[in-house]
């Protein structure tokens, strides 16, 4: 009996029986195959052999693995095109083929592999381009409107077949239809290598093929099993017996039909967990009498539900429980990826989470990318480009120049690569970048060069490996370096092919832009592989042929679990009947029974492969906070628990924090937990300053800003980020403040020339000869201020601030101030000012510069003139909003010039609908700059002033003891709330 078919329901035993054959061919010399589902299960089973002294003697490997073996040995010769290359062979077949009007339709992202999938299913069939024509001709005749559709189809198989052949090459379904029509020609060619298959809940026609070719026509032994019961009608079975079937066909009676066995339990859990490996799905079972071995999760949210996972399986491991003994199994595993490693890191239980995520997303990727369009130019490239190939893992050593150019480049608005390029090569003038000549040199030879490029650029950062200081002693590489070098291969592999292929047709290779799209989608293996202490999280379909101690089934929501059925996007169902019908091709249906058949056993295989607890987790609301609905499944699992068993339901709420009891590890998350039950009770943002280092340099610091002091007013924590953090700035200056800038130069500029040619205020007799001086100041001083990266936006900019300048010196011309402008950017206290610091408060020194000052006729009177945007403030809004620069100038300038300040007053310059100055001006000034109701009393100006500098002095006072307060009705520009949420915390 070449084949022995081993059936019985999930923990029957039917591993034991598969290994005990497969034991005995090792033992007997003849070195045996043993054919798994997963890469994880092949390093799984290596182990679970070695442990049994089967080393040497046995081979464990996937399905591919066994076809790659008989392609061998059958004398099919080439690998098979594969991924990038085959995707461009596809593309080009479709673009070569007269395809009518289903040419827009091939054009579509996505169509290419909808395209290659309906390849593969016919070419596992061993269908020829002819067989499919007659086939899809037939269906046209039956159905005419749909005869274009089909002819079309007809044709791009037929093309992509062609081109196939034309390069010498298979794609794995032919590679795998020519190897067994090889070894059914001269099955002596496979040997007498006995063959093993284990672990697999249904097999492919392909497989279903090869198993019939190596027992029936090679005479091979194998024994197979397959999780089915015969004649018990079992709803988890649906959709398996066309499977078992054929199996059992090919067995010609030798099957073994185990029966079930609850010997496979913990004691503790027996119980529940083998009643519901019998009655799952089953109208009539009864309930078990206990729940024990059965845990039920239900967070507020997504992330909630995973940390109530993570909190339990770190509780797991705190008990002893080996981390290869726990498995997460959460459907589509990569769409919750960053989810996942973020709430288990959190936890501090490490995970091994494999998926699959486009090269564009990972930083080899995203480097190789930046190399391509930087070097050829393509559209959209970049300084960014440059950037991210710079930031290429171990590139460039020192990561700090990196940031450096980034800097500059955001902040002077470099966007060519060219002139990112010169200022790089100008910062580091010992590392030129000649790659990107040499890529740009290699991309005009045509597509093969430029792979073969790319590939060497690849290879050398491979050589070289991660970046190391030199003297250090020798570390093994980290997780990120191994994953960098991971990503880096398969870059390297997928570029291989594609060169090899465009050597016998070059249109293979797209244009560089082309070339950069196919890369960004290219899919890389991702993920810390299982070991090392990891708990494996995997799609369910990863977990079939393992056995756990705890299995947590996640994600249990209605369209996850059962997920919904998915048609095939080229030939749907009713197609493919009619497609049948008519030619009789036995294409597989993929309807909504036969989707529903598939998720009931794959449930059942997920809940019956722990031994001692199944926990089962959903969520009741998504990111929005909308109700979302449980999976159907979980009233399949609760009919067969005990009738209170909803009670035991352990839930977390939407936002929690922290946990108490046996889930708790540190007292961080007890204190947490307390924190969230305290309702009502605003805890403070953002804690004091404490560090004693900080204190000290506040304390010692004997010169202050005005604007400083006006900013901790303003609000604390802003001072804390912009004036003692001082985070470096990535973005241009904002165009307000470049266009204030300018505006100052230019009104310095204006009044000085004025001054200097006769003294006196500005009047209408002098207003054009005002007009002409911003025209000529604009001139010089617009060289050396730029207000946009972008030319034009400077432009326009520019014709804003001469427009506003030249209605500025307008209104002050018709304004008849009284006061004569004397002094202008007065600087004091700075290191290169000309006037010392002035002392406005006790123990309070002031620096700054002031932006005017105008004297009257006797030059014993003063007025401080400060320009401002578009906004001026009125006496009375000094203090409440803690304005007191001008009043802490006034002091300044009494002590610096000798005279009396009288009045100082807010300009604005940008103009606003009231373009008058606001400020405070005792009634005796006589200035003719401010209206009546700015006019204050010689005793109420002096408490002005005096209640300024007491204000001040307090602010210092407050810095120096580092008391940080979030006031986040005055800490953004007009009212614009908190600008640094992230560190304040406050809820405004």
């Amino acid at each position: 009996m070449p084949l022995q078919l081993v059936t019985g329901p999930a923990n029957a035993g039917k591993a034991a029986v598969v290994l005990d054959a497969f034991a005995a061919w090792a033992q007997a010399g003849r070195a045996p195959l043993l054919v798994v589902p997963t890469v994880a299960d092949v390093a799984r089973y290596r182990r679970e052999l070695a442990e049994r002294g089967l080393v040497y003697d046995a081979t464990v490997l996937r399905f591919d693995g066994l076809l790659g073996l008989a392609a061998q040995r059958a004398g099919v010769r080439g690998e098979p095109v594969r991924g990038l290359a085959r995707e461009r062979v596809a593309a080009l077949a479709l673009r070569r083929a007269d395809l009518g009007e289903l040419a827009p339709l091939a054009a579509a992202p996505g169509f290419v592999r909808a395209f290659l999938g309906l390849c593969d299913e016919l070419g596992e069939r061993g269908l020829t381009p002819q067989r499919v024509h007659v086939a899809f001709d037939a269906w046209a005749r039956e159905e005419p409107g749909r005869a274009a559709y089909a002819r079309a189809l007809a044709t791009a198989y037929g093309s992509y077949r062609r081109l196939l052949g034309r390069l010498g090459r298979r794609d794995p379904a032919l590679q795998a239809a020519a190897t067994l029509d090889a070894l059914r020609t001269d099955p002596h060619r496979w040997g007498a290598t006995p063959v093993a298959l284990y672990g697999f809940d249904d097999l492919t026609a392909l497989q279903l093929d090869a198993v019939d070719a190596l027992a029936v026509r090679c005479g091979a032994e194998l024994v197979v099993s397959l999780p089915y019961e015969a004649g018990a009608a079992r709803a988890a079975f649906d959709g398996r017996h066309a499977t078992a079937a054929r199996l059992a066909e090919i067995a010609a009676g030798a099957t073994l039909a185990l029966p079930a066995n609850a010997g496979y339990y913990a004691d503790g859990a027996r119980t529940v967990l083998h009643r519901l490996e019998r009655g799952l799905f089953e109208p009539d079972a009864a309930r078990a009498g206990t729940d024990s071995g059965v845990l039920l999760l239900r967070g507020g949210g997504a992330r909630e539900e995973l940390e109530l996972v993570a909190a339990h399986v770190r509780l797991l491991l705190a008990r002893g429980v080996p981390a290869d003994e726990v498995a997460v199994a959460v459907r589509r595993p990569e769409a919750v990826a960053a989810l996942v490693e973020r709430v288990f890191a959190a936890a501090g239980v490490p995970v091994s989470l494999q998926r699959e995520v486009p090269a564009g997303h990972t930083a080899p990727g995203r480097g190789l990318l930046g190399l391509l369009r930087a070097a050829t130019g393509g559209a959209g490239a970049s300084s960014e480009d440059l950037v991210a190939w710079l930031r290429t893992p171990g590139f460039v050593t020192s990561v700090a120049l990196v940031d450096r150019l980034e800097a500059e480049i955001r902040r002077d608005g470099l966007r060519e690569v060219a002139a990112a390029r010169a200022r790089w090569e100008a910062l580091t003038p010992t590392f030129p970048l000649t790659e990107l000549d040499a890529v740009a040199a290699a991309a005009q030879e045509g597509g093969e060069a430029l792979c073969r490029r790319l590939v060497r650029t690849l290879d050398r950062q491979r050589a070289a490996g991660p970046p190391r200081q030199a003297g250090a002693p020798w570390a093994p590489p980290t997780a990120t370096e191994t994953l960098d070098a991971r990503v880096t291969a398969q870059l390297a592999a997928a570029l291989e092919d594609l060169a090899t292929l465009a050597a016998e047709d070059p249109e293979l290779v797209p244009d560089p832009d082309g070339l950069a799209a196919l890369l960004t989608a290219v899919g890389v293996r991702v993920g810390d592989p299982p070991g090392d202490g990891r708990v494996v999280v995997a799609d369910p379909l990863q977990l079939r042929a393992r056995r756990v101690r705890a299995l947590f089934l996640c994600d249990l929501q209605e369209g996850s679990f059962p997920a919904a059925a998915r048609p095939d996007a080229l030939l749907g169902d009713a197609e493919r009947r009619a497609l049948n019908a008519a030619s009789g091709l036995g294409l597989r249906l993929t309807g909504p029974q036969d989707a529903a058949g598939r998720e009931r056993h794959l449930f059942y295989a997920a809940v019956s492969r722990p031994e001692a607890l199944l926990a089962l987790s959903w969520h009741a609301a998504d990111d929005r906070g909308n109700p979302v609905v449980p999976s159907p499944f979980l009233d399949d699992v609760l009919d067969l628990l005990p009738a209170d068993a909803p009670t035991r339901i352990v839930t977390r709420a939407l936002g929690a924090a922290g946990f108490d009891g046996a889930l708790a590890t540190t007292d961080r998350e007890r204190a947490l937990a307390a924190a969230g039950r305290r309702v009502g009770e605003t805890p403070a943002p953002i804690p004091p300053l404490r560090d004693p280092g900080v204190l000290a340099e506040l304390a010692g610091r004997e010169v202050w800003s005005a604007s400083s002091l006006e900013t901790w007013l303003a609000c604390p924590v802003r001072w804390f980020v912009d004036r003692l953090l001082q985070p470096a700035d990535l973005l241009p200056e904002p165009e307000p403040l470049g266009r204030g800038r300018l505006a100052h130069a230019v009104l310095e500029h204006v009044f000085t020339a004025l001054r200097d040619a006769r003294p006196g205020p500005l009047t209408p007799a002098r207003r054009e000869e005002a007009r002409r001086l911003v025209h000529e100041a604009l001139e010089v001083e617009g060289a050396r201020h730029r207000l946009s990266v972008d030319p034009q936006r400077d432009r326009i900019a520019r014709r804003r601030v001469e427009a506003d300048l030249l209605a500025l010196v307008d209104h002050l011309a018709d304004a008849s101030w009284r006061y004569r402008p004397a002094h202008f950017e007065l600087g004091f206290g700075g290191r290169d000012d000309p006037w010392p610091a002035v002392e406005v408060a006790p123990g309070l020194r002031l620096s700054g510069r002031i932006d005017r000052v105008d004297v009257d006729a006797t030059g014993t009177r003063a007025m401080i003139v400060d320009y401002k945007g578009a906004t001026a403030y009125p006496a009375k809004e000094w203090l409440p909003d803690g304005r007191i620069q001008v009043a802490l100038y006034a002091r300044v300038v009494e002590q610096l010039l000798d005279v009396e300040t009288v009045a100082g007053v807010y300009q604005p310059t940008a103009r606003p609908r009231d373009a008058r100055a606001r400020g405070a001006e005792r009634d005796d000034a006589g200035t003719g700059a401010l209206r009546d109701a700015d006019l204050l009393g010689a005793d109420e100006y002096a408490a002005l002033i005096g209640e300024a500098a007491t204000l001040a002095g307090c602010a210092l006072q407050e810095i120096r003891a580092g008391r940080l307060e979030p006031r986040p009705a005055t800490c953004g520009f007009r009212g614009d709330g908190c600008q640094y949420p992230s560190i304040c915390r406050c809820e405004a």
